[in-house]
């Protein structure tokens, strides 16, 4: 059985699904192997990859991106349309893996948000612009990637302060990181203000290092 990038590859290779991957790798200038990851959901294409595929295969970014989509995972949402909610794992049929196995994946699929969510788990207003495939083990209860101040920060939803830890917050009408001391928050930019003037959105639990 096939899957959703397969069967797109096989109708842009004119019905033909043997030597597109080598095909779609030339063309894009990148390893088969690159295009066999793909594949086999243990990579995600970046978002220059996708706009080049977009292209090729004459569908737009968001179509794409669903290409490597576990269907499992997330329902299926138009890209101009509030997304429904983000579910957690609580039983097979809302894993939160990044495979369609109903067993315990030691992988978990993490979209990057285009905007912090106000009313997580609720998408309404962002937009899933990429996904992560993550090591089960250092999520930490994280659900989403924000890309903020030139870094992606995994957030875990939290709706009260933590002493000590640095969490996403929104403030002023944005959302901003700060570390909680006290009854006050110290933004990176130096900005010190009270716990009372913010919103905890959620707490960061990893920074990586985005390579696009």
């Amino acid at each position: 059985m096939i899957n959703k990038f397969e069967k797109q590859l096989e109708k842009w290779n004119g019905g033909v699904l043997r030597g597109a991957q080598a095909k779609l790798a030339r063309l894009l200038q990148v390893s088969t192997a690159t295009v066999a990851l793909w594949t086999t959901g243990k990579r995600r294409p970046s978002k220059g990859y996708v706009a080049q595929m977009a292209q090729l295969f004459g569908l737009d970014e968001f179509s794409i991106m669903r290409l490597f989509t576990p269907a499992t995972m997330y329902p299926e949402a138009h890209p101009f349309s509030p997304l429904p909610a983000l579910r957690d794992a609580q039983g097979p049929e809302n894993a939160y893996s990044a495979d369609n196995s109903t067993a315990q994946s030691n992988s978990v699929s993490i979209p990057l948000l285009s905007a912090a969510p106000l009313n997580y788990p609720a998408l309404t207003g962002c937009e899933v612009t990429e996904w992560w495939t993550l090591p089960r083990q250092r999520t930490q209860g994280g659900k989403y990637l924000l890309d903020i101040n030139n870094a992606l920060w995994l957030i875990k939803p939290a709706s009260v302060w933590t002493d000590g830890k640095t969490m996403l917050i929104w403030a002023s009408g944005k959302s901003l990181l700060a570390k909680v001391q006290g009854q006050t928050l110290l933004a990176a930019n130096g900005q010190t203000l009270p716990t009372v003037e913010a919103r905890p959105l959620g707490q960061a639990v990893l920074k990586m290092d985005y390579i696009g």
